[in-house]
């Protein structure tokens, strides 16, 4: 019975929230052509608010004191679900772009406006393609000192809740664009929603924003201690 009302619930929400979703995408979609700067960040986390509020999703961030105004971070977040990339829009409070999945370009709807606004399709599964893109995007990130870049270091979401492991490629990123890596750790989040389902159940994901961590001095042989170092302000936040 409770199986039932988990799903019936969820198809309310599904049946309110992709209204939204739809609106949400066209009105960025359209917006892009005529606003710039604070003007679109506006409408695109706005839109992502509207979304989550929705869905019944909160979000609660701490930390924020630790952004310095005006300058570039590489923010790394863990992934868990669905929802991941409006979260990350909302508890950054400045511009942000970051990769995703290529085959998400490809999607009605939301493919259009991630191309649009500027996104980077990245391929799992090709390494050497993968690695060209994350080339590209610091060499675009040193283009434009406003913004900063989104990864999801664990480039899946995870299936058990648990931490899982980090791949090089956004930290080699962080280095070439001599940025440094600001963790955003969110907590909650797979009880709102989960890999391999479609329920949807409205709660609080709360974030920490941890305090960067410097890449000055790294290079490709000492990545791993990159690597560890943030890791361990995960696993610090979580508890694991």
């Amino acid at each position: 019975m409770r199986k039932i009302l988990v799903r019936l619930r969820s198809l309310l929400i599904w049946s309110a929230a992709l209204p939204v979703f739809a609106a949400a995408c066209a009105a960025i979609w359209l917006g892009s052509f005529v606003l710039r700067g604070r003007g679109l960040e506006r409408l695109i986390k706005g839109g992502c608010r509207a979304v989550l509020l929705a869905c019944g999703v909160r979000v609660r961030a701490a930390g924020r004191e630790r952004l310095v105004p005006g300058r570039q971070y590489v923010a790394m977040m863990n992934h868990v679900n669905f929802f991941d990339p409006l979260v990350f829009q909302i508890a950054f409070p400045a511009p942000l772009r970051g990769v995703e999945e290529e085959s998400h370009f490809r999607w009605p709807v939301y493919g259009g406006v991630i191309r649009r606004i500027g996104m980077f399709p990245i391929s799992r599964k090709d390494t050497a393609r993968a690695v060209e893109t994350l080339r590209r995007a610091a060499a675009w990130l040193r283009e434009r000192p406003e913004f900063s870049f989104a990864v999801m270091p664990e480039g899946t979401r995870t299936l058990d809740g648990r931490l899982g492991p980090f791949k090089r490629g956004g930290f080699l990123m962080a280095v070439e664009a001599g940025l440094d890596i600001l963790p955003v750790v969110q907590r909650g989040a797979r009880a709102v929603a989960r890999k391999g389902s479609l329920n949807i159940r409205p709660g609080e994901v709360a974030l920490t924003i941890g305090p960067a961590v410097p890449t000055a001095g790294c290079t490709k042989e000492t990545i791993g201690e990159l690597i560890e170092a943030v890791r361990r302000v995960f696993l610090d936040v979580l508890g694991e």
